[in-house]
This record gives structure tokens, C-alpha cells and sequence, in this order.
């Protein structure tokens, strides 16, 4: 994938994709998810466990939308470089969490849209702006999904 440095050039995206593993526990316990979301607010909840994957189509409404833009503006992960927001401590063990946002582009360009991707490890000048980020995605998932893919 490719990771641009166009970032600061606009806030408008076309997609984002955030991961979340349990990380390394035992098996019965491991699950990750993948939520996906498009700018037009039509999402997917793509939740493994026990290596069997589901996937769960969701909506965004407006104010959905409008409180995720604002968090992502708030992350500055339109503003500041992947590399100035990585921590130079490695995790060890724990949950891993990740995002990639593609970034609209005109549709007559003939090249691939920029992507902006998030470090494994994000240091504390940024942490609590990413973290309120992923909570945002979160909870923007309806809970009855949430208990589908749980199984609860």
C-alpha cells in the first residue's frame, strides 16, 4: 500500500478501515474485527473468532458522520506524518489497533488515491486523540451488530 505525504492537502476521504486484534491469547479467547466505512456512511463489521469470519452491513446517519469527521480532524492524522506520530517504544503483547484512510480523489485521476495509514505504536503526544478516534468508529457500529458478531 501506499503511504503519501499529501496528507495536509485536504480532509476529504473516500474510505477508512479500522482493525482491532485481542493479540496473543489463548485461542478461545482470540477475536478481531475490521470496521469499514465509506464517506456516504454505508459500513461493514467484519468480526472473526475462533477463525471463522462474519461480516455485517451497517449505516452511518449524518450526525454519525459529522461526530466521526470531527474526531478524525481531531486525531491530526490529516495534519501530521505517520512517522512524526510513532512511538519509538514497541508493544508488547495487548490488543493492537490500526487505521487506514484512503483519500478521495478526483475519479478521472489515473493513479491510486492516496492512503493514509496509522503506526502500530502511537506516541503519547497523540494517543488520546487517536484512541477517542477508534472509540468513535466503535461505537458509530449499532449495538445490536455488536451482539450479532459477539454471539451474546
Amino acid at each position: 500500500m501506499i503511504c503519501s505525504t499529501a496528507f495536509a492537502q485536504s480532509n476529504k476521504w473516500s474510505s477508512l478501515s479500522y482493525s482491532y486484534s485481542k493479540g496473543p491469547v489463548s485461542p478461545e479467547y482470540q477475536y478481531n474485527y475490521t470496521i469499514n466505512i465509506n464517506d456516504n456512511g454505508t459500513g461493514t463489521l467484519i468480526y472473526t473468532k475462533l477463525s471463522a469470519s462474519d461480516e455485517y452491513e451497517f449505516k452511518v446517519g449524518k450526525k454519525g458522520m459529522k461526530r466521526l469527521n470531527n474526531a478524525l480532524k481531531k486525531s491530526g492524522i490529516f495534519t501530521v506524518s505517520p512517522e512524526e506520530m510513532k512511538s519509538d517504544q514497541n508493544l508488547i503483547g495487548g490488543p493492537s489497533k490500526g487505521l487506514s484512510v484512503t483519500m478521495w480523489q478526483e475519479p478521472n485521476l489515473d493513479q491510486r488515491p492516496a492512503v493514509i495509514e496509522t503506526p502500530p505504536n502511537i506516541n503519547d503526544t497523540y494517543l488520546e486523540n487517536m484512541n477517542a478516534l477508534y472509540d468513535t468508529i466503535e461505537r458509530l457500529v449499532p449495538s445490536s451488530v455488536w451482539t450479532k458478531a459477539k454471539g451474546e
